[in-house]
């Protein structure tokens, strides 16, 4: 059948974690997935595999599994093996700088240059993100050619067959080879029997024997996603179907070996034998499923549907060729809090920058180690997996966002060290920055100082969206906010469990609602909201520094609604930030004025709503060591003060600690009222999101919203001291 026909196979898989992954987790895939298919490989000599790893996984990799890493210095020697490169901590280059994208570049092919004596000549694509002006940066650094999924050449009008070719393209005159996965391996395999991707190449196979079939696959697919272990290299777990119950791995090394109308072929060794097919331009993409996941909730549903009818039906393949799903960076637009962090990246570099360009050449030199270490904090909070979601937990991994906060505070200090050195500027500061921080054309401050920072939107009600501990690099505020998803209209979701917020999960903002609601509805946010400022625009009054303290304040003029007649009255409600060492005090302040005629309509109000601020903070440590206390309870047992259970009570005080961290967090609220402290209500509840991932639907904590609810009077005034220590 395949007399005088022939096929090139070339193997590439990917190895990654993210920076900061928990250290079982790396155990267990190397366990279960690295040490196996490297052995296999290892074993089957005959076999030529192309290898990524993104670098801080090398760099594990060599300090704790040295025979590993011999295996590929021996595999390489022998001429099996080639390592591509890539950004070192697996950033998406698409929202990097270029500076970056070319530092993470070099680092990364420096030290596999340096580790295993290979030189680097393609590139890895995180996420297999793809924008047209690639070629430009990625050929600066010497790079050759780039691996790219089918989906990006669908629209070109490149069929199925005309992918099992190279093709060039180019960018500013710099060009680039592209090489297209191949589709229907990649779901073969490790799902189906070896045979089923053999008939595959056979029928691919011409009699020129040029063409090149590129499979690919996270080396985590194989071994740690499901059962995939016991597939992949458990003797009689495999496919018995043809494979007769052979693991899946040695099958598919024995089947390439066997067949020799199969050409084993490095991808950097194909490019030297075969020419590219053509020129060719593609459009901004990343893989199929991942241009759905970006989408905003409402429309990923409808795309979701269009989609699966177009590729469902045979007679719609000329449609579905030019069905485009979303941009990658719509991401940061989707989860606030990860354009947050990306913003974030982007100030803290900039005041990086800015220290290099007042530093004269000697005084460079001098401080270079420190700004070098800056820039690796900076690389690392670029990496990837907390900026999306998708089939794995990404920006819900909670632990992730705070590795990325913990190194951007970690540049932070280096870059006020290096201020104090530079500039003779005292360690203890404090300053206040009014900056378009989200990049939404809306004025943010930022109050910053040697202990914390503080970063306010007066645009969505006042609030408070970062608060940095400096001295532990921790971001008090790395909550997330419970989104609607798609997948939440699954029937395998306990809707009853399900909660979903309709805003942010900020620190500050203000509700007001009935008296009679309960913490469980709050928990929900279910509840009716009878104010306008729990989303309005504050504006700043006041903005000033005295070099110890900082003081900011807000006013928002709105309406507070009567819950029996849906009649509106004016009130203004006034915040003020005080920020003073670790401690900051808010003054929340309101009143309403005198309108003749109204004086029933703002008895009602007064009667019926209680007004309530949202104090969310989030633990990074062990939640088995996470507690809280208040002056106002006295716990009969330890288990009543666990911090993620639901807990109601009045008073004026309350304490967490994250025992992991050694971390403090506290509040005391006064009142110029004695009767108006009494009557204090403080509920707090845990923020936990119902996410879809690799392992199923799971729950996963995202933070503590705290909520003192206050009386309220025609003129009231509340103060709250928040303590981090």
């Amino acid at each position: 059948m395949t007399e005088g026909k022939s096929i090139y196979l070339s193997l590439v898989f990917h190895f990654h974690q993210p920076v900061d992954q928990l250290d079982f987790v790396y155990e267990d895939a190397y366990k279960k997935a690295y040490e196996p298919l490297l052995d296999n490989l290892y074993k089957y000599s005959g076999v030529k595999v192309t290898l990524h790893f993104s670098g801080n996984l090398l760099e594990w990799l060599i300090t704790n599994k040295p025979k590993f890493i011999e295996k590929l210095k021996h595999m390489a020697k022998r001429g099996q093996l080639k390592i591509i490169g890539g950004g070192y901590y697996e950033p998406i280059f698409a929202i990097i700088p270029y500076r970056d994208k070319i530092a993470q570049m070099n680092k990364l092919s420096t030290f596999i240059k340096e580790k295993f004596g290979l030189d680097v000549k393609g590139a890895w694509l995180s996420e297999r993100v793809w924008e047209p002006n690639y070629p430009s940066f990625l050929s600066e650094v010497g790079l050759k050619y780039v691996i790219v999924d089918d989906n990006h050449f669908r629209s070109t009008g490149i069929t199925e067959v005309d992918t099992l070719y190279s093709y060039i393209t180019e960018d500013e005159g710099k060009t680039l080879r592209v090489f297209s996965i191949n589709e229907e391996l990649r779901y073969l395999t490790p799902w189906k029997p070896t045979y089923l991707s053999v008939e595959y190449l056979k029928k691919m196979a011409d009699e020129k024997g040029d063409r090149m079939a590129l499979l690919i696959s996270d080396a985590e697919k194989m071994g740690v996603w499901g059962t995939t272990h016991e597939i992949c290299y458990v003797e009689g777990q495999g496919h018995h179907d043809g494979d007769n119950g052979k693991p899946f791995i040695p099958a598919f090394l024995e089947q390439i070996i066997n067949n020799e109308w199969i050409k084993s072929i490095t991808l950097s060794e194909y490019m030297e034998k075969v020419p590219a097919r053509g020129l060719v331009y593609l459009p901004t993409a990343s893989y199929d499923k991942m241009e759905e996941w970006v989408l905003l909730t409402p429309i990923r549903k409808k795309f979701k549907k269009i989609r699966k009818k177009l590729k469902d039906n045979p007679k719609k393949e000329d449609e579905y060729l030019f069905l485009k799903g979303g941009f990658w960076r719509y991401f940061l637009v989707k989860y606030p809090e990860s354009n947050n962090m990306h913003k974030k990246m982007l100030y803290v570099r900039e005041k990086l920058i800015d220290i290099e360009n007042r530093l004269n050449q000697a005084e460079l030199i001098k401080q270079q180690p420190k700004i070098d270490e800056a820039w690796d904090e900076i690389y690392k909070a670029q990496c990837n997996d907390s900026y999306w979601h998708g089939l794995f937990g990404g920006v819900y991994l909670q632990f992730l966002r705070f590795s990325v906060y913990t190194h951007l505070i970690n540049a932070e200090k280096i870059i006020d060290q290096l201020n104090s050195e530079i500039a003779k500027l005292p360690n203890k500061y404090i300053s206040i920055v009014p900056v378009d921080f989200n990049k939404d054309s809306k004025m943010d401050i930022i109050i910053e100082s040697d202990i914390l920072n503080l970063y306010i939107n007066p645009s969505d009600g006042g609030t408070i969206f970062e608060l940095d501990f400096k001295p532990k690099s921790y971001n008090i505020l790395n909550t997330l906010t419970r989104w609607p998803e798609a997948y939440h209209e699954s029937e395998k979701i306990e809707k009853e469990e399900l909660m979903i917020d309709r805003f942010k999960r900020s620190m500050l903002r203000v509700r007001f609602l009935d008296g009679d609601v309960t913490l469980e509805q709050i928990e929900q946010d279910n509840y009716d909201e009878f104010g306008t400022f729990i989303d309005s625009e504050f504006n700043i009054t006041r903005n000033e520094k005295d070099g110890k303290s900082a003081i900011l304040e807000l006013e928002c003029a709105g309406n507070i609604k009567d819950p029996d007649s849906e009649e509106v009255f004016p009130s203004t409600i006034k915040k003020e930030i005080i920020v003073e060492d670790n401690k900051i005090k808010i003054v929340l302040k309101g009143n309403f004025d005198n309108i003749v005629g109204k004086e029933e309509l703002v008895a009602r109000i007064l009667d019926k709503l209680h007004i309530g601020i949202d104090i969310p903070f989030f633990f990074n440590g062990d939640p088995n060591r996470f507690t809280w206390e208040s002056n106002q309870i006295l716990f009969a047992n330890d288990n009543n003060n666990e911090l993620l259970a639901s807990f109601e009570y009045e008073g004026h005080h309350f304490k967490a600690y994250d025992e992991s961290y050694n971390l403090f967090f506290e509040f005391e609220i006064s009142s110029t009222s004695k009767s108006d402290l009494e009557a204090i209500k403080i509920g707090k509840f845990p923020i936990i999101a119902y996410v879809y991932t690799d392992e199923g639907y799971k729950k996963i904590f995202q933070g503590i919203n705290v909520i003192p609810q206050f009386k309220l009077s025609k003129n009231f005034e509340y103060h709250i001291e928040l303590k981090v220590q």
